[in-house]
């Protein structure tokens, strides 16, 4: 019986680090993933799990281990007693075509509902908006790489997850990854059952599928799990959506330092002309203000500008704020 090789990788690692590592071409992987419904190139990032599902699946005599942590790299921040209440933040996840960026662009009323490919996609996946006086940070899910990302550091940064299921579709495959995420970040479920307009709309039959199939039994039922009929065109009971997140969201007592360094997570990076790397950050702890100085992994810099995710100028920026950076090298 051949011995199983162990490998070493990170808690997240690209498609083609992967490759390389295991000795596999490319394209091999890309395979393997597309088969398991996630569409990925050569430099998307896959968490631990994803990649030992990977290797599990290809039958390959290989099994992956977590590399040790190195001294250098930031350990969990432990509250003190002058923490602050923060915004929630919540991701939200649904399968393709069940109207998570309508809902998204509803949440902040935009006028995009009709152009999925473009408007609230753009820039930084990180959003803000308010309700009754209070905010409510929103995380947009593109794909698996911002989240293999948050991950990585525990994910403890998703305190709730918005699922959002067409009421005339159903639990679909990704519906079901949307689940499987939220229970491994140990975060708090919302469904948001949406295309309530139309007329094949159907919510009682999502309901039995969630608590059936998926042990989201909805309150009404007698469960725990809140369930809200939307619909991101109209703007039906987008509001109570809202409501129900602050409710979840307060009964898990949500604080952060704000007289602390800044602490946060790189979302995203991107190149601009005349600007140079724009880097979308979260922040965790303290506050950030232009000048500080920043460290991301082997990157370093200066707070040049900072943004907040319409692009307006920003002062500076507490914890749960999605902001846009420049001046990193």
């Amino acid at each position: 019986m051949t011995q199983e090789k162990i490998v070493a990788i990170a808690d997240s690692v690209t498609v083609g680090e992967l490759a390389e590592t295991l000795n596999l071409p490319v394209t091999t992987l890309v395979g393997e993933l597309f088969k398991n419904g996630i569409v990925a190139t050569i430099n998307q990032r896959l968490d631990f799990d994803t990649a030992t599902i990977v290797v599990e699946e290809l039958g390959l005599d290989v099994k992956l281990e977590k590399k040790k942590t190195e001294a250098h790299e930031r350990k969990t921040h432990q509250l003190t007693d002058r923490a602050i209440s923060r915004p929630p933040i919540v991701a939200v996840m649904g399968h393709v075509d069940h109207g998570k960026t309508s809902l998204l662009d509803a949440i902040l009323d935009k006028k995009t509902v009709d152009d999925e490919a473009g408007g609230i996609t753009q820039h930084i996946s990180a959003y803000q908006a308010e309700r009754k006086g209070r905010m409510i940070t929103l995380l947009d899910t593109p794909g698996h790489e911002a989240f293999a990302a948050l991950r990585q550091h525990g994910a403890v940064l998703t305190d709730v997850v918005i699922i959002v299921v067409a009421a005339d579709d159903g639990v679909k495959p990704q519906t079901v990854e949307a689940i499987r995420f939220a229970r491994t970040a140990n975060a708090k479920i919302v469904v948001a059952i949406n295309k309530m307009d139309k007329e094949a709309a159907n919510p009682e039959m999502v309901k039995a599928q969630l608590a059936s199939e998926h042990g989201l039994n909805p309150e009404e039922w007698g469960g725990d799990t809140v369930m809200v009929e939307v619909s991101a065109k109209t703007g039906k009971n987008i509001d109570k959506l809202l409501d129900m997140v602050l409710l979840v969201a307060d009964m898990e007592d949500l604080r952060a330092d704000i007289d602390t360094p800044a602490e946060g997570l790189v979302i995203e990076a991107h190149m601009e002309t005349g600007r140079g790397a724009v880097v979308g950050l979260l922040v965790e702890h303290g506050k950030l203000t232009p000048g500080q100085y920043l460290v991301a992994g082997q990157s370093y810099g200066r707070v040049r500008t900072m943004h907040d995710f319409k692009g307006s100028p920003l002062k500076q920026a507490g914890p749960a704020t999605p902001i846009g950076v420049t001046g990193f090298k």
